[in-house]
């Protein structure tokens, strides 16, 4: 009966384990490049103002060496410089698609969070940074898939 409770006890510690390790925290670098389109200004002395959708492609490297490629579209307003923005990223293989909510300071550094999405990003959550130089850049954070 002893042996039966360990033998039980170790098989449920090693579902455990593979179940926690498989979970999708995963530290990642991505690249990703587009162009800035639809756009709409407002200049007025020192205010400048600009509207409109970016759109191009991220190429996410996971730490396990995955590669994740989105096609992006991101509404984004500019207010001096200063950028907020959110994206659907959608995968280049299906139509699952994640939702990045982002910021970018008027010195081109971006901070941006994962908050959901469909499909195998359903109840994606995640951290990132980067660097945006008209439209190209790359940088890195957490990607934490639930799938």
């Amino acid at each position: 009966m002893k042996l039966i409770k360990i033998i039980i006890l170790t098989i449920f510690t090693a579902v455990i384990f593979i179940k926690t390790s498989s979970a999708g925290h995963h530290e990642m670098t991505m690249k990703y490049g587009g162009d800035f389109t639809n756009m709409n200004i407002v200049a007025n002395g020192d205010h400048f103002s600009v509207s409109g959708a970016f759109i191009g492609t991220n190429m996410m490297t996971m730490e396990n060496g995955d590669v994740i490629q989105t096609n992006f579209m991101c509404p984004a307003l500019f207010i001096n410089g200063d950028g907020n923005g959110t994206c659907k990223m959608k995968d280049a293989k299906s139509e699952d698609f994640w939702v990045l909510v982002w910021h970018c300071g008027t010195d081109n550094q971006c901070t941006g969070d994962a908050v959901n999405g469909t499909g195998r990003f359903e109840g994606v959550k995640g951290s990132m940074t980067w660097w945006n130089d008209s439209g190209w850049g790359e940088g890195s954070g957490t990607f934490i898939m639930q799938k």
